[in-house]
């Protein structure tokens, strides 16, 4: 038997124009991002076809960035996960659209440019007008930092969550960052498992809708978030994981609470080694419930 010939190549492209737009509808993210790729009018194709019906999260945690597609409203990563190995393989598009000739020679800032450009190319071919997240390393060096707040400040005209990770810390590279930065924040977790004591962190960040902070364990607990922050903020939102408050950090603020402070408040959660109720609520005048 003679084999089976293949089929011709189908011609997408010739498509009526409302035919096309449901065809690539039915797209899934990493395919959209591949047809992208294909030619300039294919990219021309996916900008003008409004697309967009997921959320994405970028993090510059690493050399170059993980993009996660989630459905809107998810905030766990997942659906579609695009990490450093996929841009590295299509660098070869990039030449479509930077100079590589003009990129540095060193390494690490060579990616991070080659990072941003891809940043770039997805935030324009999405038309994004809102990103779920900007996930970075606690741990950048000053020219990363500033090179990133640049980039964000160009870029990012609303109000943004933000996480930072990582088991080493760059306190310096830190204050840079909220220092410069322009964008305002709505979400900040802090998730710095360091064992090195880091200097309480005191910034002009007090009006956020949540606030996270997570330390490596009791052993290591947080140090860094003091209570007089707390109590000088206006956070809607509190989650603390392994912290060092005391039952009189915790006392100041119930009575700072019930004297009418914190009135954006609803939920404050901190986990804590040990607490003696009755030092918690000294001074405080509490109802006991009856019991059977």
């Amino acid at each position: 038997m003679g084999e089976t010939p293949e089929s011709p190549p189908f011609p997408l492209l010739k498509l009526p124009y409302v035919v096309l737009n449901n065809v690539i509808s039915n797209f899934k993210q990493r395919e959209i991002l591949e047809f992208s790729f294909v030619s300039k009018k294919c990219s021309s194709i996916i900008k003008t076809s409004n697309l967009f019906r997921f959320e994405i999260r970028i993090s510059f945690a690493k050399d170059l960035p993980v993009v996660s597609f989630t459905p809107p409203g998810k905030f766990t990563l997942g659906n579609c996960h695009i990490a450093e190995d996929y841009f590295e393989k299509r660098e070869i598009y990039m030449k479509e659209i930077v100079d590589m000739n003009k990129l540095s020679d060193d390494v690490d800032e060579k990616n991070l440019q080659l990072s941003l450009t891809w940043a770039d190319y997805i935030f324009d071919l999405y038309h994004l007008n809102n990103i779920a997240g900007i996930y970075l390393s606690s741990n950048f060096s000053l020219n990363k930092v500033n090179t990133i707040v640049e980039w964000l400040n160009r870029r990012i005209p609303y109000p943004m969550n933000f996480f930072f990770n990582g088991s080493e810390t760059n306190e310096d590279g830190l204050e840079l960052f909220f220092d410069r930065l322009k964008v305002n924040m709505r979400t900040l977790s802090l998730q710095l498992t360091v064992v090195k004591d880091l200097k309480p962190f005191i910034r002009r960040i007090l009006d956020l809708d949540r606030f996270e902070a997570y330390g490596k364990s009791f052993t290591y607990p947080i140090k860094w978030i003091t209570m007089d922050y707390i109590l000088s903020s206006t956070f809607k939102s509190i989650y603390m994981r392994y912290t060092s408050f005391t039952e009189m950090d915790f006392n100041r603020f119930i009575k700072s609470w019930l004297n009418g402070n914190h009135s954006r408040l609803e939920s404050f959660y901190a986990d804590v080694q040990q607490m003696n109720r009755d030092l918690v609520i000294d001074g405080i005048e509490v109802e006991k419930e009856m019991t059977m």
